[in-house]
């Protein structure tokens, strides 16, 4: 064998018995934002609208589209009088506007659920007390 034949064998050789080099990409990340980020805006998205143009804007910002799975869409509110009010709305109609001005997936029944702490996380801003404590903190 000549040594550009040796080289070339010890060069597969070397693909094959050697470990790969770890891979420190992102790329595992690819398949949770799909399914946790990227499916649910596109199900949603169109919905989300509609519901903004049939709810009113008082209602409708103490309200967040959860989940659409199955034909149940899972809403949640902001505070048990909220929810009382988005009931009675769904009540009074707005349950078959929905389920018939949609266009993508089926909706056969609405879960509303209270969870106050949704609304909490993000939506809220520091106090004027909390910024003076936040801007005291850091020099």
């Amino acid at each position: 064998m000549n040594t550009d034949g040796i080289k070339r064998h010890l060069d597969q050789l070397r693909k094959h018995r050697n470990r790969p080099d770890p891979d420190y990409s992102l790329n595992f990340l690819k398949n949770t934002f799909k399914n946790e980020v990227e499916k649910p805006y596109k199900q949603l998205g169109e919905l989300a609208e509609l519901w903004t143009r049939l709810v009113p804007d008082n209602m409708a910002r103490h309200t967040k589209l959860i989940n659409l799975r199955r034909g149940l869409l899972t809403i949640a509110v902001s505070s048990n009088a909220h929810l009382y009010q988005i009931d009675r709305l769904l009540r009074q109609g707005l349950n078959k506007q929905l389920t018939t001005m949609n266009k993508q997936k089926a909706i056969r029944r609405i879960q509303l659920r209270v969870d106050p702490q949704v609304f909490t996380e993000y939506n809220t801003c520091p106090t004027r007390n909390e910024q003076d404590e936040i801007s005291n903190d850091h020099p």
